[in-house]
């Protein structure tokens, strides 16, 4: 058995990431975890469909276990959300390969940014660089650019090359040393527009949601396009942030400035105008297009929005993820599920309830997860009553296709 592991939202599962699945294995893996994201994910906002179909979908197309990567975590930047998925795999203790996409193809490189990102000369010019309004992604890519080169530090610049970066810091910080299988993105970028043949990248299938699921037929595989069909019948598919619009403005209206200040990645003051821009806004879009600037990128102003929604805070997303919580497994999981029993550094369960008794820190980030698919519940075409995260069994391909 060698066992590897991916991070990562399947939202949707395509084409793209069957093919990364299918890399691991052509490497020598044989069997395969996911860290996946919930209900709620990176670019703040919801998932197209529970978290349960997009485990099943993976389960049917290599993936042999999916751990839930926690809320505060897959709603957070780059490095932190990096920092949880490599910490939950660690914590497996079995993992032996970490295997990510990337756009140039090239492992050495990235190692070489891994190392070099945070020297002293790249931190003081950065230090130098964030007063002028720049982001923190492109004032740190300006900084490596004049200390490390172009040639090199350019692979800052292209969003899954800058994830295996972080995978590769989060790695060392915890003391993880896996193999490394890198596998070359094929047919388009991450945030392409339009299709390349059968692949299409996960923001262009969600953007086509709403014609069909004939939309999505020709770029995700067919045990997936099946597994829809069968979630949408289910009243499970697809979610749309228009059903919670108006709750989240409401909710964000009856907060003080304090408790946005209390919002993770936070710059000092950015709460004043959030708190202004809450005032007035009456949807989501004008809310976050008034807050972007500059300096604060459209997905990042939309995570605070939606973490001031679901009550993620600074405190909750210091550190790693303090569980390894099960949603979904085939026959293959059970046997790393097995192992993982005797090797994991962390509790183990499919039982959220379970999980929040581990810890008082377990305890109040499973309440946000079970509080988070409470109101995404009502984002389906059949909204779900509370309680549903402690009431869904783990997924597996055999059960949803039923």
């Amino acid at each position: 058995m060698k066992i590897g592991g991916v991070i990562t939202e399947f939202n949707p599962f395509h084409n793209g990431h069957a093919a990364l699945c299918a890399g691991a294995q052509a490497g020598g893996v044989t069997h395969l975890i996911a860290v996946m994201s919930g209900n709620f994910v990176q670019r703040g906002g919801l998932s197209i469909t529970d978290k349960r179909v997009r485990a099943a979908c993976a389960l049917a197309c290599g993936v042999d276990l999916v751990i839930e990567l926690p809320l505060p975590w897959a709603m957070s930047g780059a490095q932190t959300f990096a920092r949880g998925g490599v910490g939950l795999l660690a914590a497996c203790g079995c993992v032996e390969v970490l295997t990510f996409g990337s756009e140039s193809g090239e492992l050495e490189p990235l190692k070489a940014l891994a190392a070099e990102i945070d020297c002293p000369a790249v931190e003081e010019r950065l230090r130098e660089l964030l007063p002028t309004g720049l982001t923190y992604a492109k004032a740190r890519e300006l900084a490596a650019r004049e200390v490390l080169g172009d040639k090199l530090a350019g692979r800052l610049s292209s969003p899954n090359d800058l994830l295996g970066i972080e995978y590769l810091r989060a790695a060392r910080e915890v003391g993880w040393q896996p193999e490394v299988s890198l596998i070359k993105r094929l047919g388009v970028g991450h945030n392409d527009g339009r299709p390349n043949g059968e692949y299409a990248s996960a923001s262009y299938l969600r953007s086509v949601a709403d014609q069909g699921l004939a939309a999505l037929e020709e770029f995700i595989p067919a045990v997936c396009l099946e597994l829809l069909e069968k979630a949408e019948s289910q009243g499970l598919y697809p979610a749309k942030q228009s059903a919670l619009e108006v709750a989240i403005l409401a909710h964000l209206r009856r907060l003080s400035r304090e408790d946005l200040a209390r919002l993770p990645d936070l710059s000092e003051g950015l709460e004043n105008r959030l708190y202004g821009a809450i005032r007035t806004a009456t949807t989501i879009d004008e809310l976050a297009t008034a807050v972007k600037t500059k300096r604060y990128t459209l997905a990042r102003v939309r995570r605070l929005i939606f973490s001031a929604f679901l009550g993620i805070e600074k405190e909750h997303t210091r550190g790693a993820p303090p569980y390894l919580r099960v949603i979904g497994l085939n026959e293959r999981g059970d046997e790393i599920l097995a192992r993982m029993k005797k090797t994991a550094t962390l509790p183990v369960s499919s039982s959220l309830a379970r999980l929040s008794d581990a810890s008082p820190r377990a305890g109040k980030i499973a309440a946000l997860e079970e509080r988070a698919t409470d109101l995404y519940g009502f984002a389906l075409p059949d909204p779900l009553p509370c309680g549903y995260e402690k009431t869904a069994r783990v997924a597996a391909p055999r059960r949803m296709a039923k």
